[in-house]
Parts: structure tokens; C-alpha cells; sequence
């Protein structure tokens, strides 16, 4: 029997590739409960900043998303920028990412 290991390894890349979609939409599921509970009070629910938050960032422009980095992101809500206080020692830093990442999806 002969054994076509390019086939293999074709099957095994399409099923990890399969695996591993799920997982992304779980964590951005996890992003936005946490930005709904967390920052949409300011932010608004679609990255809008509310007029109660004079100065918040619209997360949502574009030239602000091209501006920040995740990992910008995740240095402002450990350790807060302005009037916002930082969330370190409140969330994780998986909770920090996953609202990070979250908000990177804003458009």
C-alpha cells in the first residue's frame, strides 16, 4: 500500500484549520460580553463613545483602529488613560486581551 504523505498532511492542515474556527468565535463571543459589561457604559455597544464620556475614543474609526495596536489596547485597559481607570487587578489579562481583540473586530 502506498502511502501519499502531501494528502496527509492536507487532510491534517484542513482539520486543524476546522478546529480551530470555532475557537476564534468563542473568543470573540468572550470579547464582547466582556466589552458589553465592562465598556460599553462609555464606549457605547458599537465603540461609539456615549456624550456622557466627553474625550472617550470612538473605537470604531477607522483612523483610530489603524492607530492601535492590540497590544496598545491592552496597556490602556490595564492601566487606564485619562479619565478612564485602569482594569488591572479587576480583570485578568486574558480578559484584557480578549476585550482587546474584541475591539480591534470594531468597523
Amino acid at each position: 500500500m502506498h502511502c501519499d504523505s502531501r494528502g496527509i498532511l492536507r487532510v491534517l492542515w484542513l482539520v486543524a484549520v476546522v478546529a480551530l474556527v470555532p475557537s476564534l468565535s468563542l473568543a470573540d463571543d468572550a470579547g464582547k460580553v466582556l466589552f458589553d459589561r465592562k465598556c460599553a457604559m462609555c464606549h457605547g455597544v458599537d465603540g461609539v463613545a456615549k456624550n456622557m464620556a466627553a474625550g472617550s475614543a470612538n473605537l470604531n474609526d477607522p483612523e483610530w483602529q489603524e492607530a492601535n495596536s492590540a497590544e496598545s489596547i491592552v496597556t490602556v485597559i490595564t492601566e487606564g488613560k485619562g479619565r478612564m481607570k485602569g482594569y488591572d487587578g479587576r480583570l485578568t489579562e486574558a480578559e484584557i486581551k480578549q476585550i482587546a481583540d474584541y475591539v480591534k473586530t470594531l468597523k
